[in-house]
């Protein structure tokens, strides 16, 4: 019988945890523009997994609360976004063109720390 570590060995298993899950969720975030909601579901399935590959618990909190701060920014549709845009006078997608490319930029230094800090905890 082949347990879930030896399985994931071969995918990278606890070192890109943290990265995978981060890119995953920060796109369920940003499709569903669910901040919050998304993560009720999400936390009772990532946490077993990342004790049993061994993962730090504060950085799967790091990265679940990053995708969430990602998606809720990035989101064109969010409630924060449409807030963002009203007092700024623009329409969402406006608002949505402009910060884009920064939430982008965000993210990608965000999957590149979390693989730096899965390395460096694993």
């Amino acid at each position: 019988m082949i347990h879930l570590n030896q399985k994931t060995q071969i995918l990278g298993g606890a070192t890109i945890f943290p990265a995978v899950i981060f890119a995953v969720m920060a796109f369920l975030t940003f499709a569903t523009s669910s901040s919050w909601g998304l993560y009720v579901l999400a936390m009772p399935i990532v946490f077993p997994i990342s004790l049993a590959l061994g993962v730090s618990t504060p950085l799967m909190i790091g990265a679940l609360l990053s995708a969430s701060s990602f998606g809720s920014h990035a989101c064109f549709f969010s409630d924060s976004s449409l807030l963002a845009a009203q007092g700024a006078g623009c329409s969402p997608m406006q608002h949505a063109f402009t910060q884009f490319p920064y939430a982008m930029l965000g993210a990608g230094l965000s999957v590149a720390a979390f693989l730096g800090l899965g390395y460096m905890m694993a």
